[in-house]
Formats: C-alpha cells, structure tokens, sequence
C-alpha cells in the first residue's frame, strides 16, 4: 500500500474531490480519505435538483453532481482510501488512520487539507423541551433515513425551522405520503430561500408558522 504523498486531503465531499483534483493536477501525489463507503459526502442523500449550474453549466440532483466528481476523481491519479477514520492529525502533520482495508496505518504528506464539512447537531445537543425519546430526529438524518435507507420516519410531521433542508424535507416527506401539519420558524421571517418556500411549502399547501416555535 502506497502511504507516501505530497497532499492528503480529509474528506471525500465535492470540496475534498474539487480540492484532490485540483492539486493532483498540478503534477503532486495526493490522497483523499472518506469515512463512508463511497464519495459524494452529503450530496447522495440530497436527491433534488439545484446543483451543478456553476461547475458544470447544468443543474443536476445531488447524486449525479457527486458522481460526475466521483468519475473524474477514477479517471486521476488521486489515490482514493474509503471507509477511512483519521483518528489523530499531529502537528508535523503526521496523520494516522483507520480503514476497514488496511487496517490501522500512518501518512507522512507534506501539506493536508481538512474537507471534513460538517455535521447536524444531534437532538440532544439543541435545547428541545420536553423528554420525548423517539421520533425527534434532525432534517438530515430524516433525509439519509427516506433517500437513502428506504425508511419512511413518520405519517404526521411538524419541521421545527425554516431553513433550506427543513424545506425541502417539508416537500420530500409530502411527496412520500405524510402530512407535514407546519413547518414553524421562532423568528419573523423564513430562513431558507425565496424559491425553496414558493416550491417547497407554497407549492404543496404546507403551512408556515412565523414567530412560532415548540413549547412541550
């Protein structure tokens, strides 16, 4: 197994294959490790349409916008680690990792580049009330849960939050049989785009409560 780079990058997202690309293009070695089984990040799990026009000129669901990174990313040199846990970065730059192929093992690169992105914090970490277990998720992991395992999360929703994924998830879950009863936003104002509310909301019926927010 190689281990010897000149780039790592972390995180196999559009950023992390945009950024692998770009740097092996400029004639370096480099290698990008993923914790999931595939690249793409978030985009494979984000079905509708609206990615691409600056990129490619097109727009394009998320899953076809990761896979045409994904099909340049096959077509390059970068050398590609899934299914791959960095477990420490030290300040030399020393990286250790842990990958379900290879087991535990160390690179030495001389520049790394941190495309890890971001993730939702978890309902227990948001200053929900009440001591309800189940059926409390955040919008992304409803999103994975319907787009990508196959599971439908619930016949009656309410979306607390009107960003864009709380949105689209309005739209999504409508789409898959279930009543959205609102979508409530705590502040005077939606959070999300103009068009994701006149397309998301508007354009199904789904109500949206301003200044309104989850009490109990």
């Amino acid at each position: 197994m190689k281990t010897d780079f000149d780039i790592v990058v972390i995180g196999g997202g559009a950023a992390g294959m945009a950024a692998a690309l770009a740097a092996w293009k400029k004639g370096v070695s480099v290698a990008l490790l993923e914790t999931e089984p595939y690249l793409g990040g978030v985009l494979p799990q984000c079905i509708h349409a609206g990615f691409g026009l600056h990129t490619f000129s097109e727009e394009l669901t998320g899953p076809e916008y990761a896979g045409r990174y994904a099909e340049s990313m096959q077509e390059s040199g970068v050398t590609v680690f899934c299914e791959t846990f960095v477990t420490s970065l030290a300040s030399d730059r020393t990286i250790h990792a842990l990958s379900a192929e290879h087991g535990e093992f160390t690179l030495r690169p001389k520049a790394v580049i941190l495309a890890c992105g971001c993730r939702e914090r978890p309902a227990g970490a948001l200053p929900l009330p009440g001591q309800r277990p189940a059926g409390v998720m955040t919008a992304g992991t409803a999103q994975r849960f319907i787009n990508l395992e196959g599971y439908m999360v619930g016949r009656k929703v309410i979306i607390l939050g009107s960003g864009d994924i709380g949105l689209i998830m309005a739209r999504r879950l409508t789409l898959e049989g279930a009543k959205v009863i609102a979508v409530c936003e705590r502040m005077p104002y939606p959070g999300g785009l103009s068009r994701n509310v006149v397309q998301c909301l508007e354009d199904y019926d789904i109500p949206l409560r301003l200044s309104t927010t989850v009490v109990a």
